[in-house]
């Protein structure tokens, strides 16, 4: 009797176990379900963002759910009009009312929260900015091959604080009121490492740039901007595609000094500029936007095959410092780097107050 009703117990109880994993698996299913839901809006959101008074594409970083963009300076952040795209049956919601692309209003004076709910109700939550530019500088040390980072290198990381070259020359840029940022090498520039910044100080490009750098550049140059180019001597580094992008052709090498000055707002009260291992520019007669502010002595020539001879084919007293006036930027150049690390004055500071110009 004691055994049959043992029996029937032991089997009840392997039914209730059977049947509580039966829920279990069905509940982790639903589970599942809900998540695998909940995934699909947060895998998904803004397929693409803009605004009126926006100057470069938006960043869209959809693992962060965010977008940031820049706007024009005269751009009023409090009353934007976005239009953007969603995915079918999404819903784009700022504090609790539907937003309509291309119609509602929104004030980016702050971030900006972003509830994006899907038709079965997933929702998630994006934070949107608006990067107005301001008179801030950004040095492009990414591709500078040693010039302007040297000693710090790949091996020990880049930091703005720690001595390297180019540090001088950025904390008297900061002694003057700007606020400075430097890019170390190892990264692919994106238009958004570039948001908000008037000035961009170019600063050597010994590093080949990829096709989407190049496209960066681009669209930087397109939009409001005053940039100071520093490009090297060619023996190691005969191809800047910057340069080309700008329409700016530097071969060769050269030493000596800057004599033939034209008069401007950078060359004030400058009788020679030292030129240290430099390159020549070429193409003048090809380039109508290039206004030339410097030409070395009458008895330097750009040494562009390297033999440290004067062939027949080499400039004499070659252009080599200038301004590129753009539609919308104007770019100082130069073809000598190392020379303005010394910070020669007072051509450094009438360079700053070129710098700000036009802001």
């Amino acid at each position: 009797m004691h055994k049959w009703i043992f029996a029937i117990t032991k089997n009840l109880i392997k039914a209730m176990q059977t049947r509580k994993i039966y829920i279990f698996i069905l509940l982790f299913a639903l589970l599942s379900c809900k998540k695998e839901s909940q995934d699909n809006i947060l895998s998904d959101g803004f397929l693409s963002f803009s605004t009126d008074g926006q100057t470069l594409p938006t960043a869209i970083n959809t693992s962060k759910k965010s977008v940031r963009f820049e706007v024009d300076r005269r751009a009023n952040v409090t009353r934007l009009v976005p239009k953007f795209n969603v995915p079918d049956g999404y819903t784009v919601i700022v504090n609790g009312v539907q937003q309509v692309s291309g119609s509602s209003t929104v004030d980016f004076s702050q971030k900006v929260i972003y509830e994006l709910k899907d038709a079965n109700n997933n929702s998630a939550r994006w934070e949107a900015s608006a990067v107005p530019i301001k008179c801030k500088i950004l040095i492009d040390a990414s591709h500078d091959g040693g010039v302007w980072w040297f000693p710090q290198s790949p091996s020990t990381g880049f930091d703005k604080n720690k001595w390297h070259q180019g540090q001088p020359f950025a904390n008297h840029l900061r002694d003057k009121g700007f606020e400075v940022d430097e890019l170390g090498r190892g990264i692919e520039l994106t238009e958004e490492m570039f948001f908000g910044y008037y000035i961009v100080i170019r600063a050597n490009g010994f590093e080949n740039y990829t096709k989407r750098e190049i496209e960066v550049y681009s669209n930087i140059i397109s939009r409001p901007l005053n940039m100071v180019f520093f490009t090297d001597h060619k023996k190691y580094d005969p191809v800047d595609e910057i340069a080309y992008l700008l329409g700016l052709e530097f071969k060769g090498i050269a030493y000596g000094k800057i004599t033939t000055i034209t008069p401007h707002i950078i060359t004030k009260n400058i009788s020679s500029i030292a030129y240290i291992a430099g390159s020549v520019l070429t193409n003048l007669a090809e380039n109508p936007d290039i206004e030339v502010l410097g030409w070395l002595g009458a008895n330097e020539y750009g040494d562009l095959n390297f033999n440290g001879v004067k062939d027949e084919n080499e400039p004499l007293a070659p252009p080599v410092m200038g301004i590129l006036n753009l539609p919308k930027s104007h770019i100082f150049f130069i073809g000598d780097m190392n020379g303005l690390e010394v910070i020669p004055q007072p051509f450094i500071d009438n360079l700053i107050s070129w710098m700000g110009t036009g802001f």
